[in-house]
């Protein structure tokens, strides 16, 4: 009744009487410095899912907006994006931008880290956005290959078609991932469970470093990831973009296809994308059973108009993964069908908004023993039902925010001839208020959540559970601090607290998992992991330089993890693992830095670490990456005839050797190859790349070659869970030719 009752106030006013429905436009020009109209300059207005472009004379107009507040973004190649906080009441609003030449392309807008658009260098929380050319360079089959060019970020991977985000030492069940807003559960427990979400047609992938649960929740506790797609058309006839791509390394072919048109207030998308490989080559031989498939399509259907907008979107998603196994004759095999829906609503209400989803996801993998058998081994079926209500309410003073609600229920079954977890239904309702201040040169962001988690768990004898509930309850806040030192330069302070409710796989699990090559048994005693975490940054944008400089420090209590009982399982010959809980420390740096000395010269770099420790024990965490450095030089050409931007590139990664190792981490290594054992080692990759676009029509074609470890280096990620399995399993040189047009 009482969070009602704020809804109720915040929406409707003091007065408690729905002001009338009002639809107005907001217009302007755009222009440089000089006072040039700058035509195509892309405008964006953000809560209400509206886009359109400037014409000749840099103006522009977006009609039928209901009163209310607005974040409204501007974006052009070759000016630094702007971001403007604008309110309708009563009337038509003009909003006239000069936008400043930048020889930094930078994303224009992040809404993950806040309800409230704002660009990278006006966010109190850790963000990265990948977007535009560096995304259609980075495509990769896996979220976490697409996303480890960023600092910070890496791929915990099997092979090429599994690869996990990890974002500070941090993966799996401590680093949610979206699909443009939609909360993924695809079992991510398992090692060997990658995230299943399609980013070939996405518009930009946003990242937050650090907690994030004010906003999002249980499993925020590491980081969250957000797969956005591109507003539906205003107008126009069909139109989209298509990619095609092929891999020389492991002969991969993928394609994607996006169609969309709109027209008196009606949109529409569909995409289709896939791929195909076979198995990969090292420098020194072939990787045995290492290929993948994917095929994905979505639908997109909405109407917009002054009384507010309804958009719905299907997905589906179907993967064949090949495990490579100790034996190089065995051919473990994944299958993996996901199906997802969502129904997206908004209606005015004043000069307030109000915000509501409800998603439906359904997750269904079977684990296979061989390639050709029709047997499941595990099968684990997963569906899952989300939706949240949200008020933007209208801003008091300087300051704006969300007050919200969310719900999920997860079903969880399984089927096959193994077991692992019992079959078992979960379900969490949470309650949140976040807000943002502008005072000056300072901007504040604070936020505050309630979660409620409860879990029936069925009986199952033959993994020895009893039928039982469980319950668990947190709170979590949030607290960021930017202060504009001067226009180009920024210092950002932010403690976030985030937590992590047990999983089944931790409280339940009483079997063999080969996953992980060990005897799994849970602990039904387990208490929610939390964190505290501290984040302290440096960012300058300017014309010609974009750097962030930053330090973490993120300190878990009741850390959930597995320790060696010196005990063995007949049956299977694995070494019996138990779960329990600990405290851990994760530390470290980040480091980006973009500069453009000369418009023909773009250089560019990161670096991080991450030193973890489990300091109830004092050793080592797992699975921790080492140092790691990344930079490219590219020389831009000048635009002639027919041919634009064209581009080279030379560059590559350093990667450290990891010496802090757990001891049960470092045993199961030294086991390896009888006995041989694995020893992490230095390497660095060598990569180039060329690029240009061609005029064809109205059009352009963009050809990118990339090239990756251009000299055959032998390596093994210390983040590859083949590394055991198989020497220097690294891929060895790869050329990559990419097509891709807009018509």
């Amino acid at each position: 009744m009482f969070l009602l009752s704020v809804f109720t106030v915040l929406a409707l006013g003091p007065s408690g009487s729905p002001p009338a429905a009002a639809n107005h436009a907001i217009s302007g020009r755009v222009s440089d410095s000089a006072g040039t109209a700058l035509a195509n300059v892309r405008i964006v207005v953000l809560e209400a899912n509206r886009s359109t472009q400037t014409d000749a004379g840099g103006r522009y107009r977006i009609p039928n907006l209901p009163d209310g507040t607005y974040g409204v973004s501007f974006s052009y190649v070759g000016y630094a994006p702007v971001v403007r906080r604008v309110s309708l009441s009563n009337q038509d609003l003009t909003v006239d931008v000069i936008l400043r030449q930048s020889l930094i392309e930078l994303p224009p807008l992040q809404v993950t880290a806040t309800p409230l658009a704002t660009t990278v260098l006006t966010s109190p929380q850790p963000t990265a956005v990948v977007a535009g050319t560096e995304l259609r360079t980075a495509q990769a089959p896996t979220l976490g290959e697409t996303l480890s060019s960023l600092a910070g970020v890496h791929s915990l991977s099997t092979g090429v078609g599994i690869g996990k985000p990890v974002i500070r030492g941090l993966t799996s069940n401590r680093v949610l991932v979206l699909d443009n807003g939609q909360r993924l559960e695809t079992q991510q427990w398992g090692d060997e469970h990658g995230p299943n979400v399609e980013t070939a047609t996405a518009e930009r992938i946003e990242v937050i470093r650090g907690p994030a649960s004010v906003l999002y929740g249980s499993d925020a506790l590491g980081g969250v990831i957000n797969v956005v797609q591109r507003d539906l058309p205003e107008a126009g006839r069909l139109h989209g973009s298509l990619t095609a791509a092929y891999s020389s390394n492991n002969r991969q072919p993928d394609g994607a296809l996006l169609v969309e048109g709109a027209g008196a207030g009606f949109g529409l998308r569909a995409t289709l994308s896939g791929r195909t490989s076979k198995d990969l080559k090292t420098p020194d031989y072939t990787l045995w059973n290492s290929g993948n498939e994917a095929i994905a399509g979505s639908g997109t259907a909405g109407v917009r108009g002054g009384w507010g907008s309804l958009t719905g979107t299907f997905s589906q998603r179907n993967e064949k993964v090949f495990l490579t196994d100790e034996d190089p004759a065995a051919t473990p095999t994944q299958r993996i069908a996901t199906s997802r829906g969502r129904i997206d609503l908004t209606l005015p209400m004043g000069r307030s908004r109000l915000e509501g989803n409800l998603g439906y996801e359904r997750n269904r993998r079977r684990e296979f023993e061989d390639k050709e058998t029709a047997e499941v081994a595990l099968g684990l079926l997963s569906q899952t039902w989300t939706g949240a209500a949200q008020v933007h309410h209208a801003p008091l003073g300087n300051l704006a925010g969300i007050v919200g609600v969310s719900g999920l229920r997860n079903r969880f079954s399984k089927f096959g001839t193994e077991t692992l977890i019992p079959n078992s239904t979960a379900y969490t309702l949470g309650a949140y208020v976040f807000e943002q201040l502008e005072a000056g040169r300072w901007i504040f962001s604070f936020g505050a959540r309630a979660d409620h988690r409860h879990l029936d768990v069925e009986d199952d004898a033959e993994l020895g559970v009893q039928a039982q509930t469980r319950n668990w309850n947190s709170l979590t806040g949030n607290l960021g601090a930017l202060f504009h030192v001067t226009e180009p330069v920024a210092l950002v302070l932010n403690v976030g607290r985030g937590y992590r409710a047990p999983s089944s796989f931790d409280l339940f699990s009483n079997g063999v998992h080969e996953g992980t090559v060990a005897f799994e048994h849970g602990n039904p005693s387990l208490k929610n992991e939390t964190s505290l975490n501290t984040d302290l940054a440096l960012r300058v944008q300017s014309s010609k330089v974009f750097l962030e400089l930053g330090g973490f420090a993120n300190f878990i209590e009741d850390f959930i993890y597995s320790v060696p009982t010196g005990t063995t399982d007949p049956e299977s010959g694995f070494e019996i693992f138990d779960v329990t809980q600990g405290n851990a420390r994760l530390a470290g740096f980040e480091a980006s830095l973009q500069y453009h000395p000369i418009a023909a010269l773009h250089f560019q770099g990161t670096a991080d670490y991450t030193n973890g420790q489990n300091t109830s024990t004092g050793n080592p965490l797992p699975l921790i990456p080492p140092f790691r450095a990344t930079y490219s030089l590219r020389f831009e050409g000048r635009s002639r005839g027919s041919l634009s931007n064209p581009y080279l590139l030379v560059g590559g990664e350093s990667n450290g050797k990891q010496t802090r190792m757990d001891p049960a981490e470092a045993a199961f290594y030294a086991e390896a190859f009888d006995g041989a054992g694995y020893q992490s080692k230095a390497y660095t990759l060598a990569n180039a790349g060329a690029g240009l676009g061609i005029l064809a029509g109205s059009g352009v074609v963009r050809l990118d070659l990339t090239l990756r470890n251009a000299f055959n280096q032998r390596y093994a990620n210390y983040l590859s869970r083949i590394k055991t399995t198989a020497i220097d399993p690294g891929m060895g040189r790869n050329l990559t030719l990419k097509l891709s047009t807009d018509f």
